[in-house]
């Protein structure tokens, strides 16, 4: 099959070339030939331009949307997610507690403060969780919750006020959503 990206990406090569490279290096062979063939097959699509790799995969998605390395990347998603300018002010740490022991299904998971002091939580899942409406909600009120605390943490009784706290955003991305997704196609 001729691979017409080889016009626009002359870099890619054939898959013979490759594998020759991958046999010429005894230590990169024996790191290919120790993987499962689907594996070895799906590495040989990516670099010869058969298919791309997956953007939610765990590396590619730290990679190319770490706000501390990146930060204009994700300014632009969480933009065009939100249909309004926004700037990543900082990266906040992760809380600790968590609602559920959720590490394994969770690939990234960032929270940004926004140049107007709202807070987004922007996470990728490999697997869309039930119930992802009321979920995401508890994650917005957690993070309603994180800002109660630094603004009375930062307030005395007097001057503290609940206009101080700012809007929360969560976006969740999903590299498999459930079929609860699938009954608004155009949303």
């Amino acid at each position: 099959m001729r691979n017409e990206l080889r016009k626009y990406f002359p870099m890619l090569r054939s898959r013979e070339a490759i594998l020759e490279e991958i046999n010429g290096k005894e230590e990169l062979a024996e790191m290919f030939y120790s993987w499962d063939e689907k594996y070895r097959e799906e590495f040989l699509d990516f670099c010869t331009g058969v298919r791309g790799v997956k953007m939610l995969y765990d590396f590619c998605a730290k990679a190319l949307l770490n706000p501390e390395v990146y930060p204009e990347r994700l300014d632009e998603l969480i933009s065009l997610l939100l249909g309004k300018k926004v700037k990543i002010l900082k990266v906040l740490p992760n809380d600790n507690t968590r609602l559920a022991d959720e590490t394994s299904l969770v690939l990234m998971d960032f929270l940004v403060q926004l140049k107007d002091d709202s807070v987004a939580n922007v996470e990728i899942q490999k697997i869309g969780y039930a119930f992802p409406g009321p979920r995401s909600a508890c994650y917005s009120a957690d993070l309603l919750l994180r800002q109660y605390r630094q603004v009375r943490s930062e307030t005395t009784k007097k001057t503290f006020s609940y206009r101080k706290i700012s809007k929360v955003y969560t976006i969740v991305l999903f590299e498999k959503s459930t079929s609860e997704f699938h009954k608004f196609p155009n949303k």
